[in-house]
């Protein structure tokens, strides 16, 4: 899941002789899970990662192609947080811009630690609401609110900060053991570099997280007399 706009960004990249987006989430995985076997990529379908091999299974709300290096393709909407696969089903799972896009980000790591072995390695990219140019366009909103594209209003409900994400992870039973930056862009003048170890710097973030507990459902409650951590429920 990914919009038209970063697929230019991907291949604009491959064009300057740098890693394209699916080339380093390929790259962060195989680093991890050298020897992952049966992969899940969540929201495939607008960019197939040809990168990955193996067993790969493609679930999207759209998927009516089989993409040639995949094993077989599922129809899913991510936002009922249900994934048609048994209980550690996969090695590992890879993830495009998709927490951005879904309405319930937590409800989908949870199904996600779900289908992912013992230890399984999921790897996910995210915009980064902290890069130069999302703080210029949200300082001077008014400004640049009917400049920037319409994707940016249509299609994403959530930036995480690299704290969120580190939150989020917890939460659903992940530990982040990697991060790598996608891209930095100094916009008007044309120049590209990959702040692959600096991903604070970029656009784009790359997180590598390790199934390392269990998911929980609290949430804290600020009381006169302390924090209070409340059991809760996902619907």
């Amino acid at each position: 899941m990914c919009t038209a706009e970063t697929r230019e960004q991907n291949d604009d990249l491959i064009r300057r002789g740098l890693l394209s987006k699916p080339q380093l989430i390929a790259k962060t995985l195989y680093k991890h899970r050298p020897n992952a076997e049966i992969i899940l990529d969540v929201g495939y379908a607008q960019y197939p990662n040809n990168h990955l091999k193996g067993k790969v299974y493609g679930v999207d709300i759209h998927a009516d192609e089989l993409p040639k290096n995949y094993f077989k393709v599922d129809k899913v909407d991510f936002n009922t947080c249900v994934l048609p696969y048994g209980d550690q089903t996969f090695d590992a799972v890879s993830m495009g811009c998709v927490l951005a896009h879904v309405t319930n980000p937590l409800g989908l790591l949870f199904e996600i630690h779900r289908v992912l072995k013992k230890d399984g390695i999921l790897v996910l990219s995210s915009p980064n609401p902290n890069y130069y140019w999302e703080q210029v366009l949200n300082v001077f909103f008014n400004y640049f609110k009917n400049r920037v594209a319409k994707v940016k209003f249509l299609e994403h409900f959530y930036e995480f900060t690299r704290y969120n994400m580190w939150t989020i992870a917890n939460r659903a039973g992940f530990s982040i053991i990697d991060e790598v930056g996608v891209s930095f862009r100094v916009v008007k003048l044309g120049l590209v570099f990959q702040p692959i170890k600096y991903p604070g710097l970029a656009y784009e973030i790359i997180y590598a997280l390790k199934k390392t507990g269990d998911p929980e459902l609290y949430t804290i409650c600020e009381l006169p007399e302390g924090n209070k951590k409340i059991e809760t429920v996902l619907r």
